[in-house]
C-alpha cells in the first residue's frame, strides 16, 4: 500500500455509521475479548475521495452500548444520580441518559496518528445521549479519552481484586504481581494440593465478573488474564453532552 501522510488521512477519512460486522473486522486487535456485549451504535472510519480505494474498508471503529446496571465509580462521578433507585427505575434512567463506550479500535498500521482521539471526540455528540462513560485499562498510558474531552475520575480499589491479591499472599505467593504470568502459574502448580485448590477456586470467583471468562478453566492463559487485571486498575471517564445539560 502506498505511503499515506497524516494530513491526507485526516482530510480523506470520514466517520459514518457502521454495524457489528464492521466491529468484527477489527475485533482481533482489541485487548479485551471479542464480545463487546449489547450494541447501540457503531461508527467507523472509512476512506473517502482519492483514498477510498487505497484504504481498508474499515480503518477504525467505535462501539457504544448500554451502561452496566451498577458501577461505584459512576455513582461517585455523577453524585449518586443513578443510585438509591429500585432496579427497574435505575435501568430506565440509565437507558435514557447514559451510554458506555465498549470498544475503540484503530487498524494497527494507523496507530500514533491521533485517530482514536478523533473517533471518540467526533462521535460522542452523534449519539445524542446526555452522558457517555468509559472504563478503560489503558486510559492512563494512552490518554486518548481525555484528549477527546472525557473527564477522568479516580477509581478506588476493587473489592474482588483486593480479595484475589489477598488470596495469592495467603497461599505464599507474595509479590506474584512482580513476576511474569508463566512463573506465577508454575508457582501455583507447585503449591500443596489444598493451597492449589484454594487459589483455583478464588480465580474462579474472580473471573465471574468478566462475562467472557466465567467458564474459563485453570490454565496459564487464565492466570495471565487474572494477573493482568490485578496489575492495572481501570480508569473511569465521563462526558457530559453540553447540548443536553440544560434539560438534565
Amino acid at each position: 500500500m502506498p505511503s499515506i501522510s497524516k494530513r491526507s488521512l485526516y482530510k480523506y477519512l470520514a466517520i459514518v455509521p457502521g454495524s457489528r460486522s464492521d466491529y468484527e473486522q477489527l475485533a482481533r486487535f482489541h485487548y479485551c475479548g471479542p464480545n463487546p456485549g449489547p450494541i447501540r451504535y457503531v461508527y467507523k472510519f472509512i476512506g473517502s475521495g482519492i483514498l477510498s480505494e487505497l484504504l481498508p474498508a474499515v480503518v477504525g471503529v467505535i462501539v457504544y452500548g448500554p451502561a452496566s446496571a451498577n458501577l461505584a465509580a459512576r455513582n461517585r462521578a455523577t453524585g449518586g444520580m443513578f443510585a438509591g433507585l429500585d432496579r427497574s427505575a435505575a435501568l430506565s434512567l440509565l437507558n435514557e441518559r447514559l451510554l458506555c463506550i465498549r470498544r475503540v479500535i484503530i487498524q494497527p498500521r494507523y496507530h500514533g496518528l491521533g485517530l482514536a482521539t478523533r473517533l471518540v471526540r467526533e462521535t460522542l455528540p452523534m449519539t445524542g445521549t446526555p452522558m457517555i462513560e468509559a472504563v478503560s485499562m489503558i486510559g492512563r498510558s494512552h490518554p486518548f479519552l481525555r484528549l477527546a474531552g472525557m473527564k477522568e475520575f479516580p477509581t478506588p480499589p476493587d473489592d474482588k481484586a483486593e480479595r484475589m491479591k489477598a488470596a495469592l499472599e495467603a497461599a505464599g505467593l507474595i509479590g506474584a504481581l512482580q513476576h511474569d504470568s508463566e512463573s506465577v502459574h508454575a508457582m501455583i502448580e507447585r503449591l500443596r494440593p489444598q493451597q492449589r485448590t484454594f487459589i483455583k477456586n478464588e480465580m474462579d470467583r474472580f473471573c465471574q465478573k468478566f462475562t467472557n471468562r466465567r467458564t474459563a478453566h485453570h490454565s496459564p492463559g487464565r492466570t495471565d488474564f487474572v494477573l493482568s487485571k490485578l496489575s492495572h486498575s481501570p480508569a473511569y471517564y465521563l462526558w457530559m453532552n453540553p447540548e443536553k445539560e440544560a434539560i438534565m
